[in-house]
């Protein structure tokens, strides 16, 4: 399951960022088994919910890089790896941060898989401040 996974991470990948080009994307992850099929879609539709707090969490631990700053592909596989460490509790976020590092590597460069492991780590190292970011951007739309 675990090359499946990889090949989903991919995929997810793809659409987020064809999507956040403007492109109209139409999702389907039909190519893999049902399981791997149920993790995409999660993937894909936690990104999305968390977006904007993974993006407040990205700005406050990518030290000196603005939000805008960071390419498309390296954001979208830091949302990715933030909103899969808090959608699925059962893969070790180390786990997801070897993931997004080689999709990085793979999709941009050797100096990106370093960058989003630089960042991914710090997220990691300081989770419980990361949940608190969490706790209180849901607070705030729930007020909302």
């Amino acid at each position: 399951m675990s090359k499946e996974r990889t090949r989903c991470r991919e995929k997810v990948l793809m659409y987020l960022f064809q999507q956040e080009l403007g492109q109209n994307v139409e999702v389907n992850f039909d190519d893999f088994s049902p399981q791997a099929q149920a993790f995409a879609h999660k993937l894909y539709e936690s990104t999305l919910y968390f977006k904007n707090i993974a993006d407040a969490i990205i700005s406050k631990f990518s030290k000196n890089w603005r939000l805008d700053r960071i390419g498309g592909l390296e954001r979208n596989i830091l949302r990715m790896a933030i909103a899969e460490m808090f959608a699925f509790e059962d893969i070790p976020p180390g786990v997801t941060v070897n993931e997004a590092v080689e999709l990085a590597k793979k999709y941009v460069s050797p100096e990106a898989g370093r960058f989003v492991n630089g960042i991914l780590r710090n997220i990691v190292r300081n989770w419980d401040e990361v949940l608190k970011i969490k706790e209180e951007y849901l607070n705030v739309v729930r007020e909302n």
